[in-house]
């Protein structure tokens, strides 16, 4: 592919996906938002304790295979026809798996609601298994226009269906029912958009082939999985469903604008730079620059929000939820460095080094393991220090075989971003200081607190002339003309 045609490729992929979030997870946030007012911690928390459930199911089902479609420059109809019956047979065991644990998983929590609840939620696993090809074509044609449809529409519709029934009492059924809404929308969407239909065919030797690619991904997204969820497996069972409640939002909303960052990131950057595999001189070129304007934007959003954290949640969900604070500020910080885990991540997949992807996977989760005992033993606060921990040093585990690879370091990798985290982070000091030196009102806090911090970032970003927000501006500029903007929404 032409420079300049993979160059368009990849801002039209970064404007859809980045269009997607400010949409679906824009809706998501208001929607949660009118829920948290409405409901209480402890139905959170109920949906917290199966999470881990339905995470690994999720993970079963595609089991690694998207990944490695996306990687093969031509998939044919067999390759995607094997995968999507593979994909459904899957999803139909690991629900009815899920059916029959039911009640053991209510017993180990003791709440027999819990076995309606779980499930009815886990449909969600069968409706999902149905997409997966379907937005595998689209992701690897970096066809974002379509998924951001589907996602936009179904996080709508599922959002309303969730606060109606929120609002008639039906409590933690309206947050079973908007999981399960929002992906049956989704799918339908995504079947009538895209013209791909299943064949009646089945390869065995191509199933091998991308199950060769895939099963390191499967066991390092197991892993993954096992581990992103077991804090709320260790709250639940050891503390209460409130604070399991708590958690949960504050993880819920630090989540949201990090994994934002880091879905677009990986879903437009996995595919292009696919395509430049086997020149490591432009991989490490793009990869530097995704670096910078990547980290440039985590770093401003994740330590911006940990900074009006307090009157946000005071004035935004209620009091009621203002001990779920704490823990969403130190989720921000830990959560702002998950796109470097990505983007490392990435490189070892387009080098067709999946090994070194599970080597690296299982030495971050050696490293995790006594930092949750210890959260187990000593309480929710160890237990958050130790995500926080997790987060930080798996960055460096897994940038250390980036030199190998492409020749790009740890080091130097930390020189590159180190600026950005000081141009957030010192306005972010300030601006969590005036509410703690300063008795405010919560409301006239936060006014202040968003009007000051972003002046801030934008002064330091002129003074001391850092490039990513001169390139960011001038992609924005140059792709916010009406003209592109039309050309974007009609291309032929």
């Amino acid at each position: 592919m032409a420079e300049s045609d993979l160059k368009r490729k990849t801002i039209k992929g970064f404007f859809w996906s980045f269009l997607e979030s400010i949409l679906s997870q824009g809706q998501g946030i208001i929607f949660g938002i009118f829920l948290a007012r409405m409901l209480s911690p402890d139905e959170f928390g109920l949906i917290g304790m199966i999470t881990i459930f339905i995470s690994i199911s999720q993970v079963f089902v595609d089991s690694g295979l998207s990944q490695s479609l996306i990687r093969k420059q031509n998939c044919n109809t067999t390759d995607y026809s094997t995968i999507f019956w593979v994909n459904l047979a899957i999803g139909g065991l690991c629900y009815l798996l899920i059916w029959i644990a039911a009640p053991f998983i209510a017993a180990f929590y003791e709440n027999q609601q819990l076995i309606a609840v779980t499930r009815v939620t886990s449909l969600s696993i069968i409706i999902g298994s149905l997409t997966l090809i379907q937005q595998t074509i689209l992701t690897k044609d970096v066809d974002f226009k379509t998924l951001t449809k589907s996602s936009t529409i179904g996080t709508f519709v599922s959002g309303v269906a969730s606060l109606i029934l929120a609002f008639y009492g039906f409590g933690v059924w309206s947050l079973v029912w908007r999981g399960i809404i929002n992906q049956a929308v989704r799918s339908v969407i995504l079947w009538g958009q895209n013209r791909w239909k299943p064949a009646l065919v089945y390869s065995k030797i191509t199933l091998l082939e991308h199950f060769r690619f895939g099963s390191n991904i499967l066991i390092i997204s197991i892993i993954s999985a096992i581990y992103r969820n077991i804090s709320n497996l260790i709250i639940g069972k050891s503390y209460s469903e409130k604070v399991l409640g708590y958690y949960t939002n504050a993880d819920q909303y630090s989540t949201m604008p990090s994994s934002t960052i880091t879905s677009i990131t990986n879903k437009v950057s996995y595919p292009v730079l696919s395509e430049m595999q086997d020149d490591d001189v432009k991989l490490k070129t793009n990869i530097h620059k995704l670096i910078t304007n990547v980290m440039y934007i985590s770093f401003i959003v994740m330590l911006g929000l940990a900074a009006v954290a307090k009157p946000l949640f005071g004035v935004v969900l209620g009091e009621k939820w203002l001990p779920s604070v704490v823990m969403f500020q130190a989720l921000c910080f830990a959560y702002s460095i998950s796109p470097m885990h990505v983007i490392n991540q990435n490189i070892m997949k387009v080098k067709g080094r999946t090994d070194l992807f599970l080597r690296t996977e299982i030495i971050k989760y050696v490293i995790f393991t006594p930092l949750l005992v210890l959260g187990a033993i000593y309480g929710i606060e160890v237990l958050i220090a130790g995500i926080v921990l997790f987060y930080w040093t798996g960055y460096a585990v897994i940038a250390t075989y980036s030199k190998r690879l492409i020749d790009y370091s740890m080091t130097q990798q930390f020189l590159d971003f180190l600026p950005l985290f000081g141009i957030a982070f010192v306005p972010a000091l300030i601006t969590w200081g005036i509410g703690f030196v300063f008795e405010i009102a919560p409301v006239l806090l936060l006014v202040i607190q968003i009007l000051i911090y972003p002046c801030l970032v934008l002064f330091l970003s002129l003074i001391f002339k850092i490039r990513a927000f001169y390139e960011i501006k001038s992609i924005l500029a140059d792709k916010l003309t009406v003209a592109n903007f039309l050309k974007t929404f009609n291309p032929e």
